[in-house]
C-alpha cells in the first residue's frame, strides 16, 4: 500500500491507496498545526492507519506534497521513523511525467504539480485544473499521452473562505456566514447578498480565467476542480468542469510510482 500525504496551509491530509489503483481508500483530514512535534505527528499519523485497521508495515512507499515549510520536517522525520521508509517529498526535479515551463519550476507549489499529475491520470489532452483551498488556484497542462506534456503556468487568486473570512473580519457591520447556495443573484438581506458576492463573483471570475486560458492555450480543455470549497462554487460555473476531491492525492500516488 502507498501512504499520500499533503500539507496544507489549512489541513494535512493523509490517504491510502492500493499500488494498483489512483483511488485514495480513505481520506483524513487534520488541523495543519506549525508547532506540533514529530513524535506528535507520529502518533497521529498511526492512529490514522489504526482507524482504517492499517499495519505501519502494510506501507511499501510514502509521498509528501508540502507548502507549509514549518511541518515539512516534522512530517518527513515522522513517516521515515513510523514507516522505516524514505519519504518522497514533491519537487521539480522529480519524475512528473510532465515538464514545468515556468521561470522558476522550483517555486511552483508542489500542490499544483500534484494536481497536475492527478488530472493527467485521467484526461489525455490540455487539462486545466482548479484547486480551492486557502487560495484558489488555476493551472494550466497541455500535450498528449505519448507525447511531451507541460505545465504552462498558473493563476492565484484568493480562496473563497480566505475572502469570507477577510470580508467579516475588516467589515464591522458584516457577520460570518457558511457558503450555502444564494436563492438570487439579488440578495434582500446582508447574509444572501454576501453569499450572492462570494458565490457567483468566485464563478464568475473562474470563468473568465477558463476562457482566457484556453484563448491563449488555442484549444479547448478539460477542467478539474477539487479543494474544500469546490463543491459551493463548481455548480454555478457556466464551463463543465469534472469535481474530483481526491485529485491531488491521486497525484501523489502518481508521483510516489514513478519516483520510488
Amino acid at each position: 500500500m502507498i501512504l499520500t500525504v499533503d500539507a496544507g496551509n489549512s489541513n494535512i491530509c493523509f490517504s491510502i491507496h492500493e499500488e494498483t489503483h489512483p483511488e485514495p481508500l480513505f481520506l483524513e483530514r487534520i488541523h495543519t498545526d506549525r508547532t506540533r512535534t514529530a513524535v506528535e505527528y507520529a502518533v497521529t499519523i498511526r492512529t490514522i492507519l489504526k482507524l482504517h485497521h492499517i499495519e505501519d508495515t502494510a506501507i511499501t512507499a510514502c509521498a509528501l506534497s508540502s507548502v507549509v515549510p514549518q511541518v515539512t520536517g516534522q512530517l518527513t522525520e515522522a513517516l521515515s521513523q513510523l514507516l522505516d521508509l524514505s519519504v518522497i517529498r514533491v519537487n521539480a526535479g522529480l519524475d512528473l511525467d510532465f515538464t514545468i515551463d515556468t521561470y522558476d519550476p522550483y517555486e511552483v507549489g508542489t500542490d499544483i504539480l500534484c494536481d497536475a499529475a492527478g488530472a493527467l491520470l485521467t484526461a489525455d489532452g490540455p487539462v486545466i485544473d482548479i484547486d480551492m483551498g486557502t487560495a484558489t488556484v488555476i493551472s494550466m497542462v497541455d500535450g498528449y499521452r505519448g507525447g511531451p506534456r507541460a505545465l504552462r503556468g498558473v493563476t492565484i487568486c484568493s480562496g473563497v473562505r480566505t475572502s469570507l473570512n477577510s470580508l467579516s473580519e475588516t467589515t464591522s457591520a458584516l457577520p460570518d456566514i457558511g457558503l450555502d447556495a444564494p436563492e438570487r443573484a439579488i440578495g434582500t438581506n446582508t447574509v444572501d447578498a454576501m453569499r450572492s458576492g462570494i458565490i457567483y463573483g468566485t464563478a464568475g471570475m473562474l470563468d473568465r480565467i477558463i476562457t482566457e486560458m484556453e484563448r491563449e492555450a488555442g484549444v479547448p480543455c478539460r477542467i478539474f476542480a477539487t479543494g474544500g470549497c469546490s463543491p459551493f462554487i463548481t455548480p454555478f460555473l457556466t464551463h463543465t468542469v469534472t469535481w474530483d476531491p481526491g485529485l491531488l492525492m491521486k497525484g501523489l500516488w502518481s508521483i510516489c510510482l514513478r519516483n520510488r
